[in-house]
C-alpha cells in the first residue's frame, strides 16, 4: 500500500486511528468482539473506503472491525486497488473470477474472508455485532447474512448499534469542519437561487436545479435530498420533490436541502415569500419557527439530556399562538447520515456531550385539528445545524433568516 501517496486518502492516518479507537472503546463497553459492517457510511467511517461501487446491489462489500487490531474488508478484486488508494484498511480479502486474471485472489467471498480473518486474530471472537437496530441498516442480502451465521454457528450474532452510534455521535474536528463547510455551501446555494426566482416564470424544478448546481460548484459531492414545496396543493406534503409547477406571486417557497462534502452532511430548511411585503401573519409564523430553533440552541450544552432540547424547542412552539399545531419532533444529529443518532425527541435520554452536532428544527403548520395534517394550508419551517462545545453551542450553519422576500434581493 505504500505505493499510493497519502494525499489520495479519504482522510488522514490520525483521523482513521481516532475512528478505530472510538469504535473499539464502544465495542468493549457493549461486550462485542467484532463488528460486521455493510452500510457505505459505516464502511467509510471504519476504513476510509468510499466508492460508487457500493451502490451496486450485486457486489457485496463487508468490513470486519475487531476489538483489537485493524479492520479487514471483503470485496471483489476489481476494487482492491481503490481500497489501497483511498483507504487505510490493511487487510483486504479479494474474491472474483479466476479466469479473468485481475490479480491474486485470497478469498472466495464474505464467509471465507471472515473465516480467514478470524483465524488471523490473536484473540477468540465470541460475539459479532450487526447493524440491526434503529438508525442503522444492514445493506446486503439476507442470504449472505444467513451464510455467515450458518458458517459460524458457535458465534453469537447480536445488535451492534450502540457501539456504532456511540463512536459516531461525537465528531472529530475534521468531521466538524466538513459539516460546517457543507452547511455554508448549502446556504449560499439556496440564497443565490432565491435571488434568481421570477414569479410566473420559474418552476420548482428550476429552483431545485439552481440549488443543486451551485452546491456542486461549491464542492458538494453528494446530494441526499432536495425538496421544494410551493403553493396550497403542496404545503401539506412536507418532503416532496420539485415539480414543473410555476411558482407565483405571493407564494411561499420552502426548500429542505442536504448535501455532503467528503461524506459529511448539511441539513438546512429555508423559506421565501415571493413578494416584497409579506402578510403580518406570515411574518409571525416564520419568526415562531425560527425562535423554536433558537430556543433549542440556547439549551444546547454538555450535560443536558436530549429530551430537554426537544422540550425547549417544542415548548416554545406550544407556548405560541400556534401551539395546538405541533406536527413533528425537533431535529436529529447529523454526520455521515443526514439523520443519525441521537434523535431530538421526548423519549431520547442520551446525555449531550461536546462534539455532538445537531440539526435543530421545527415549524408552524396550521391545519384543521378535526380533519388532520392533510389540511395544512401553509408551511413555515426553520432548520440549522449546531455544534455542542465545552461552553455551550456554536452555529455550523446560518443562523438562517426567518423569511426571505424578494425585497432582500433588490
Amino acid at each position: 500500500m505504500n505505493e499510493y501517496p497519502d494525499y489520495l486518502k479519504s482522510f488522514s492516518r490520525a483521523e482513521y486511528g481516532a475512528h478505530i479507537q472510538k469504535l473499539q472503546q464502544e465495542m468493549g463497553a457493549s461486550g462485542i468482539d467484532m463488528l460486521l459492517l455493510s452500510s457505505p457510511e459505516n464502511i467509510f467511517y471504519a476504513t476510509g473506503y468510499r466508492s460508487w461501487y457500493t451502490s451496486s446491489l450485486f457486489r457485496p462489500v463487508l468490513v470486519f472491525v475487531p476489538r483489537v487490531g485493524e479492520p479487514a474488508i471483503s470485496l471483489r478484486i476489481l476494487e482492491k486497488s481503490t481500497v489501497e488508494n483511498i483507504s487505510w484498511c490493511p487487510n483486504i480479502y479479494a474474491a472474483g473470477t479466476k479466469s479473468r486474471n485481475l490479480g491474486p485472489l485470497n478469498s472466495e467471498g464474505p464467509a471465507d474472508a471472515m473465516k480467514k480473518f478470524l483465524g488471523e486474530l490473536g484473540y477468540e471472537v465470541k460475539t459479532v455485532g450487526l447493524e440491526a437496530g434503529d438508525g442503522q441498516h444492514y445493506v446486503w442480502s439476507l442470504t449472505i447474512l444467513k451464510e455467515l451465521t450458518d458458517t459460524f454457528p458457535h458465534l453469537i450474532f447480536t445488535d451492534g448499534t450502540a457501539a456504532i452510534q456511540g463512536a459516531r455521535m461525537i465528531k472529530t474536528p475534521w468531521e466538524i469542519d466538513r459539516i460546517r463547510t457543507a452547511g455554508w455551501v448549502t446556504e449560499t446555494a439556496i440564497v443565490e437561487t432565491f435571488r434568481q426566482i421570477r414569479p410566473g416564470i420559474t418552476t420548482e424544478k428550476d429552483i431545485a436545479r439552481g440549488i443543486a448546481s451551485r452546491m456542486t460548484a461549491g464542492g458538494v459531492d453528494k446530494i441526499s435530498y432536495l425538496t421544494v414545496n410551493s403553493g396550497r396543493d403542496k404545503y401539506h406534503t412536507f418532503n416532496s420533490y420539485a415539480t414543473d409547477r410555476i411558482v407565483d406571486h405571493k407564494d411561499i417557497v420552502l426548500v429542505d436541502i442536504s448535501g455532503h462534502i467528503d461524506g459529511y452532511a448539511s441539513d438546512l430548511t429555508r423559506v421565501m415569500y415571493l413578494g416584497h411585503t409579506p402578510p403580518e401573519q406570515y411574518v409571525r409564523m416564520a419568526e415562531t419557527a425560527r425562535n423554536c430553533v433558537h430556543a433549542g440552541f440556547d439549551m444546547l450544552r454538555p450535560g443536558v439530556r436530549v429530551w430537554e432540547i426537544n422540550q425547549a424547542i417544542e415548548g416554545y412552539l406550544r407556548g405560541s399562538r400556534y401551539g395546538s399545531n405541533v406536527v413533528h419532533s425537533s431535529g436529529h444529529s447529523t454526520g455521515l447520515n443526514v439523520t443519525e443518532y441521537p434523535n431530538i425527541s421526548d423519549d431520547c435520554h442520551e446525555t449531550v456531550r461536546a462534539g455532538m452536532v445537531f440539526a435543530l428544527e421545527n415549524g408552524v403548520y396550521p391545519y384543521d385539528l378535526e380533519k388532520g395534517a392533510g389540511t395544512i394550508w401553509i408551511s413555515f419551517r426553520m432548520e440549522d445545524e449546531a455544534l455542542v462545545t465545552e461552553n455551550g453551542a456554536e452555529w455550523l450553519s446560518g443562523p438562517g433568516k426567518a423569511l426571505y422576500t424578494m425585497g432582500d434581493f433588490c
